[in-house]
This record gives structure tokens, sequence and C-alpha cells, in this order.
């Protein structure tokens, strides 16, 4: 780290995770397997960026070893290229300050890298193992680890198009799955109301988009609209995403909704 930049330390350091979770006063030492989820990071204040990384695995020293998920949160300089610091599967020490339910850390510092820990190692090498769910629609769903969901790739009313499945942290699917065969077992009624809904919600501002003498019907705004991929979530929610056939210069057009509620929300994110 740049010798300009001042770690916040007591009190700020806490203050560092703006969700606002209670901390301990006294700073630990743990150690992990750095998790394959996706890391990320958010500016700060006084010049350092929050680095946003997970342990697959880990333990306070001295005390036994847990399988959950615990959250880092490491203040940087704002100029640092963090994301190369902590690869998946290997295996730190950090010292932090551990949230009160043991869930959320914030790093002072970085103890040790590459430790030796048979059993952390073990673990290592199990998360590099693929974790696949075999289905009778939709065959192998394969973990991606990074994001949490299974992937794979499913017949939509004639087109193949890549469904993702969120799991918990136990990788259980089953009522997602039962989200996604209620969807497809009526999969030409559905496509109908995504259409209806696409056209009432997105055709006006489409043509807004369109160059003057440019604007579209209904029929030529479905025929560039191509969906891509279905996304399954709990609690019988999906979002499906279309490619925009150059309508929205790029943004995918998203439908969302859940099984109880119907089609709620259309977005062009991207």
């Amino acid at each position: 780290m740049s010798e300009r930049f001042q770690l916040p330390m007591g009190d700020k350091l806490a203050a560092l995770d703006a969700a606002g979770c209670e901390y301990s006063s006294e700073l630990v030492v743990v150690e992990g397997v750095v998790s394959q989820s996706s890391q990320s990071g958010w500016p700060g204040t006084e010049g350092y960026t929050v680095h946003l990384f997970s342990l697959a695995a880990w333990r306070v020293m001295g005390e036994p070893l847990r399988r959950d998920t615990l959250l880092l949160l490491r203040p940087v300089p704002a100029t640092a290229d963090y994301f190369r610091d902590f690869a998946a599967g290997t295996l730190r020490q950090f010292e932090v300050l551990l949230s009160v339910d043991q869930t959320r850390a914030v790093v002072s510092k970085l103890v040790q890298q590459n430790i030796e820990n048979r059993e952390l190692a073990s673990i290592a090498k199990e998360l590099e193992q693929p974790v696949i769910i075999k289905t009778e629609r939709f065959g192998d769903l394969t973990l991606n680890r990074s994001i949490g969901w299974f992937e794979g790739l499913a017949d939509w009313n004639g087109v193949e198009v890549e469904i993702s499945i969120d799991s918990d942290e136990g990788f259980d699917i089953a009522s997602q799955l039962e989200t996604a065969e209620a969807l497809f077992r009526d999969a030409a009624e559905w496509q109908k109301k995504i259409e209806a809904f696409a056209v009432a919600e997105k055709l006006e501002l489409a043509n807004d988009w369109q160059e003057v003498g440019k604007e579209m019907d209904a029929e030529e705004f479905l025929d560039r609209m191509g969906l891509e991929s279905i996304s399954i979530g709990p609690d019988g929610e999906f979002e499906f995403w279309h490619d925009d056939g150059d309508i929205f210069y790029g943004h995918s057009i998203q439908i969302s909704g859940s099984l109880s509620e119907g089609l709620t929300d259309s977005d062009i994110p991207g």
C-alpha cells in the first residue's frame, strides 16, 4: 500500500461497512480459503476504496473450522488494482474486526498469505470440483461458483436459451426447479404474455429511440427482440432476458415477474 494511505482504525474501521452491522470492539485473526464468488468494490471516503470478497471456509485462530461464508471488506488505496490480490482457492490469514453475528468482517491487515493448513487445503481442492445437478427437462445444470447460480441450456418454444437458477449455500434449488417446470409447461402461453407485456411497456420508448420516420409497429418490435436467457430466483420469481436487436443500442430487454403475480416489471439494463 502507498505510504500516503492511512488505514481507518477503531470506530472508523467498523464504519467502513455501510450495512450498519454491529461489530465487536477487539481485532481477531482469522484464516480461511478465498471463495470463488465474484469480488467487487466501491468508493469509500478519505482516499480509500472498499474491496469486497469472501472466505468459503474459515476460523478464528484457536477455534473450530466453519463452512459458512465470511464476507470481508478491506480498505485499499483508491487507485489500487485490488482484484488480483487474493485469488480464489488460496489460503490467507487476516487480522479483522468481526461482526457480532460473525457473517462479516472488516480487514485491518493481511497477516500471512499462502498459509499451510491441510484441512483448508482439502477444502480448496473440493471447491475446484464441478457441482452438477441432473434434471429430466433441463439436462445437466452446472454450478457457476462465481455467482452461486446453476447454469444450463433449455428449449423454450423451439429456441435454445440459457437458463440460470439461483441457489442457497447448500446448493438447494428444489423450489426454483418447480418454478422453472411451471414456466416451461406453459411456455406457449407465457410467451404470448411476455410479448404483449413487452409491447405495452416498451414499444413507445423504443420508437423514441429511433430516427424520425423510422418508427416500428408491434410486429417489427417483437421480430427484433430475441430471447437469450431465463433466470429463476426464489419464491417463484423469474426474469426473461432478450437481445434488443439494436432497438436500444445494445441494452438488454428484461421482462420479470413471478408465478403468483404474473409479469410485473420491464427494464433495459446494460
